[in-house]
């Protein structure tokens, strides 16, 4: 079945993070897929993924959209429509989206598998994690979201949804009355993210540093700003690796207090260098409210605990041995989640071990059974033949 012919639609290619890895995940595992897009910025995922794109939407030929993409929000439904995917050459559509690329339309009688990675966060209650209350940019959003809306809940082309935490799940249940099965993102186990000892070393750690870490684009719902202000407060060191647009606020919150000389901003950097500040740091800092979080499964596979914000993927992939949680999203939450961390003691081997319940060896698994689902039911309609369908976990999947 790996010889099927396969559309890939994701939202937008400018840059290489989670749902682009997902999708990375998907070129290797379809080697006959072709891939759509909104907005495609060669150079900025990998070299798999340029190979494969096929088709970009008229959004790729406006001023400035390789960086300034956000800017065409309202465009975003015509833009996915404007995609044509010829069905001759296609056995499923698999569309990863967290924001309009499940609106895509499949070819006549090609069956349409939407890998959720959330509905869209901005248009549903998190508005505030995105743009300020009080700004042009809020009521600009204000105006244009029923219209996103009333498009996000038009599905009756998606065949089946796949998502990517019980986080996602629940919202896709509320947002679009829709059951979907989970199949988590992970890391590769075989290759840079080893768990066996090295070097006669138990662990993966090379040796604690006295800095604590965070792996992440520098937007707004990340909310690096909690934990810059918190380390800038008590003079604790933290690295941050990540490149976006929130950077010249968060320099300046770090020059608060103590930060000045203990807050470092790396911008982004090589797999290399972040496997290595992985394996060094004290703990990996997750204050933000994610759909998964793959940077945290990525730091417990170092050995590394997580001081993580009680809510959304995080409460699936952290466990209470394997890190800490602070339940009030504020300043004092996280430091407060520090100073008890400080005074415990966590197991690597238990902290690598439950990192292995998230692997891309299981995602690849869990994808291949849900398009060989869809491609070998004929398409009867999208409620007859998913109504009953189960969720089904990593660990209750068929061997």
């Amino acid at each position: 079945m790996k010889d099927l012919r396969i559309w890939l639609v994701h939202d937008w290619l400018t840059g290489m993070r989670g749902g682009e890895k997902v999708l990375l995940e998907l070129v290797k595992l379809f080697p006959r897929s072709r891939i759509a897009t909104l907005v495609h910025a060669k150079g900025t995922t990998h070299p798999e993924i340029d190979r494969r794109v096929e088709r970009v939407s008229f959004l790729n030929r406006m001023p400035g959209v390789a960086k300034g993409w956000r800017n065409y929000l309202p465009l975003y439904p015509a833009a996915v429509r404007s995609l044509k995917l010829d069905g001759e050459r296609c056995d499923a559509v698999i569309s990863v989206s967290h924001a309009v690329a499940k609106g895509v339309r499949a070819p006549r009688g090609v069956p349409h598998i939407c890998y959720c990675l959330t509905p869209m966060r901005y248009i549903w209650g998190m508005e505030d994690q995105y743009v300020s209350r009080w700004s042009w940019k809020r009521a600009a959003l204000m105006a244009v979201r029923p219209y996103l809306r009333n498009f996000d809940v038009q599905n009756e082309g998606v065949t089946e949804f796949v998502v990517l935490s019980e986080a996602v799940q629940e919202r896709v249940r509320k947002r679009y009355g829709r059951e979907s099965r989970i199949v988590y993102p992970g890391i590769d186990i075989k290759t840079k993210w080893q768990l066996e000892p090295r070097d006669g070393n138990p662990g993966l750690s090379a040796g604690d540093s006295d800095f604590y870490l965070m792996v992440s684009a520098l937007v707004p719902y990340k909310r690096i700003d909690l934990a810059v202000e918190a380390f800038a407060q008590t003079g604790r060191k933290l690295v941050v690796i990540g490149k976006g647009p929130e950077l010249g606020r968060l320099k300046k919150l770090a020059r608060k207090g103590k930060g000045t000389k203990h807050i470092e901003f790396l911008g982004w950097q090589s797999d290399e260098s972040i496997l290595r500040h992985y394996q060094q740091c004290k703990a990996f800092i997750f204050p933000g409210e994610e759909d998964f979080g793959l940077t945290v499964v990525e730091a417990q596979a170092c050995g590394k605990p997580v001081i993580a914000y009680g809510a959304g993927g995080a409460l699936e992939t952290v466990t209470n041995e394997t890190g800490l949680f602070f339940s009030e999203q504020t300043v004092e939450g996280l430091i407060g989640a520090i100073e008890q961390f400080e005074r415990k003691h966590f197991d690597v081997a238990t902290i690598r071990q439950n990192a292995m319940r998230f692997t891309w060896e299981g995602f690849r698994e869990g994808m291949m059974a849900a398009v060989n689902d869809v491609v070998a039911v004929p398409l009867r309609g999208v409620a007859e033949q998913h109504s009953g369908r189960l969720c089904v976990k990593p660990d209750e999947r068929p061997r």
